[in-house]
């Protein structure tokens, strides 16, 4: 599975297997994870994320002056 592949399921996982996952991935060693994909993971954990459909297919929202 790649890494677009599992940040487009996580958003469909409850909040308790979220942090199940990134419990998990505290465990593995920052070598083996890159810092990128932590910070994916914790912004869709944070509900900061847009669909990918979403984001290739409207236009995005006029800036707030």
């Amino acid at each position: 599975m790649s890494v677009a592949e599992i940040l487009h399921e996580l958003p469909k996982l409850s909040a308790r297997d979220r942090a199940a996952v990134w419990k998990k991935l505290g465990e593995i060693s920052e070598a083996e994870v890159p810092d990128s994909f932590r910070q994916g993971l914790q912004e869709i954990a944070e509900g900061r994320h847009v669909d990918m459909e979403i984001a290739l297919r409207e236009e995005p929202p006029t800036p707030k002056r």
